[in-house]
Parts: structure tokens; C-alpha cells; sequence
């Protein structure tokens, strides 16, 4: 995998989004602005052992097949580096944690978009309780996305898949449909 990193201010001119990232030995955290005025705080923090329960797969093939009894997502068989810690949105004065389980190794330090590239968050938001905001996450054969739903102030994740078809329609279409 290939990372470009593009200065600051260059996202500035190509894509009317906000972006910073820090990073320490406690993790990283990424914050930035959607098109639509959602700001969004990603934390990731280092994947340990003695933080989930890692079970090997069977037939031997795949170093890790389950994480807290669950499929993992954005991992490839191998074991994860980070995991997303907390996920949360903000419109209009209210602010939501979403649902983050079984996310691994979810943004790192990517920004927002790369100039003439991919948008890996989106959304929008009728009002400050009901919203609606989708991911990508990860990258090549481990990539995922995910969609959650803020409806009268409760978020709930309505999707996490790496089921290929999908990934390419939410790459195609990173903002969900808008109904009126």
C-alpha cells in the first residue's frame, strides 16, 4: 500500500473539508468537517492481546479468525495494529458515539479525501436528531464500510460489511440518499 500525503491546505482548495491528526503512543485521533457540517472525531488506539480475546482459526490457513467472538473487521487474517476506540458525530449542538466494535485498523492517518480521490466519510443530518453518516474504512483486500442512522437522537450501526459489491457502492455514493 501506497499512502500520499498531501499538505493541509491543498484539502482546503479541493474539498471545502477541515482536517487534523495527532498522534501518540496512546493512539491517534482525526477530526474534520463533511461537506454537509457534521464534524467527526475518529479515535484509534493500539491493538493488544490483553484488551480482546483472539481466536485462531481452525483450519490454520488464517492466523485470526474471531475477536471477542465476532468475524473482525479490516484485518486480513493477520492481527489488527489499531482498533477504532470511538467513533463520534456532531450537528447543531448534539453529539453521538456510534457503535465501533469489531472495527480494526479503521483510518489511521488518511485525511478526509485525497485531492480528486475518494471521500471516506459522508453524510448528512435533517435536523440535530436524525441523521445519517457511512465509512470506509481500512485498505485493499481488508477495506469495510459502515452505515449508521441517528433517528430522534439514537444512533444505531445499520451496516459493516467488507462484502465487495458494497464497498464499491459506498465508494461510488460516501453520502447516503437523501429523501424529502
Amino acid at each position: 500500500m501506497i499512502r500520499v500525503m498531501i499538505p493541509v491546505t491543498a484539502m482546503f482548495l479541493t474539498c471545502s473539508c477541515s482536517w487534523a491528526s495527532s498522534a501518540d503512543v496512546k493512539g491517534s485521533i482525526s477530526t474534520f468537517a463533511l461537506p454537509s457540517g457534521i464534524q467527526v472525531k475518529i479515535v484509534e488506539a493500539p491493538f493488544s492481546r490483553a484488551v480482546f480475546k483472539v481466536e485462531p482459526c481452525k483450519n490454520g490457513e488464517i492466523s485470526i479468525c474471531r475477536i471477542n467472538g465476532k468475524l473482525p473487521h479490516g484485518v486480513d487474517g493477520s492481527e489488527p495494529k489499531t482498533y477504532l476506540k470511538e467513533l463520534t458525530v456532531s450537528y447543531k449542538g448534539k453529539s453521538y458515539k456510534l457503535e465501533t466494535s469489531g472495527m480494526f485498523n479503521a483510518w489511521g492517518a488518511r485525511p478526509l479525501q485525497h485531492p480528486g480521490s475518494v471521500r471516506y466519510f459522508g453524510g448528512f443530518c435533517y435536523d440535530e436528531n436524525t441523521c445519517v453518516v457511512r465509512g470506509l474504512f481500512a485498505d485493499g483486500a481488508a477495506s469495510y464500510v459502515a452505515e449508521w442512522a441517528i433517528v430522534d437522537g439514537v444512533p444505531e450501526r445499520r451496516i459493516i460489511t467488507e462484502s465487495s459489491d458494497v464497498v464499491h457502492l459506498f465508494i461510488k455514493n460516501i453520502d447516503p440518499p437523501r429523501f424529502e
